[in-house]
């Protein structure tokens, strides 16, 4: 299983647009953030989490040619407003592309992108997506997914494992029914916005705690805004704790 981190930044993105500050005027690449997404290899299949505001850039980036699934954690606009992008793979792939989340989550999209799903055709196309609501672990063409519940302020959001990886993005706190879905793990890979508290997101003292309870054997800091210089913030983490950076790959056995 491949794992990569095509955006690891908060919903601005970093450098933040009209920004003077020493991280946003950086020369160090790994301080060049786009929005939070993940792609994943598995079982033959190429799984995207979230169609981040930077999706084109991150696909052409990387090489992405086509998409098999998507699994949406929740309806921000900085993990939605790339799902044109998809229009593109139903092109190249021909055929639909599978989407996933909670009831709020496939709710949400219906309503703030209702273009895709009126019915009318588009001389230019759109997006042809089925989307599905998942409450528990299912599996997508031989490749078990487990979503995973986590607070996101006063939301309940989705993570998801596949395998020995964890994805929780926008995460502000770890309901107790959840905590046993992440025991065992090779990489988890968790939001980290800044050092001072945020009520939506949790803080770096908060994710190493979660890292220092789960004890997997490793843990990549994601969706980080410009409070966080890269270079500094890997002096200061515990060797099995890293900042994420846009690029990053991780192998992992397949799920």
């Amino acid at each position: 299983m491949k794992v990569i981190i095509l955006g690891s930044a908060t919903s601005t993105g970093v450098p933040i647009i009209g920004c003077g500050c020493p991280v946003c005027t950086s020369a160090n690449p790994r301080n060049k953030r786009t929005r939070c997404s993940l792609f994943v290899e598995a079982g033959g299949k190429n799984i995207l989490i979230d169609t981040s505001t930077d999706l084109r850039c991150q696909a052409l980036r990387h090489g992405i040619t086509r998409l098999d699934a998507v699994l949406y954690t929740h309806s921000h606009a900085d993990h939605t407003h790339g799902i044109d992008e998809l229009r593109v793979y139903n092109f190249v792939n021909k055929t639909s592309i599978r989407c996933y989340g909670n009831a709020q989550t496939i709710d949400n999209i219906k309503n703030n992108f209702k273009y895709i799903f009126d019915g009318v055709e588009s001389a230019g196309g759109k997006p042809k997506l089925t989307l599905t609501v998942v409450s528990g672990e299912f599996d997508f063409e031989g490749v078990g997914i487990t979503p995973v519940d986590v607070y996101h302020a006063d939301w309940t959001i989705l993570g998801y494992r596949i395998g020995g990886m964890a994805y929780l993005t926008d995460c502000s706190g770890i309901p107790d029914w959840s905590w046993d879905k992440l025991r065992g793990l090779d990489v988890l890979i968790i939001s980290a916005l800044r050092y001072q508290p945020h009520p939506a997101h949790l803080n770096v003292e908060q994710a190493v705690e979660v890292a220092n309870e789960l004890k997997p054997r490793l843990t990549v800091l994601t969706h980080m805004g410009h409070e966080l210089d890269y270079d500094t913030l890997s002096k200061e983490l515990p060797d099995s704790i890293v900042p994420a950076y846009d690029g990053m790959e991780l192998e992992l056995p397949n799920p």
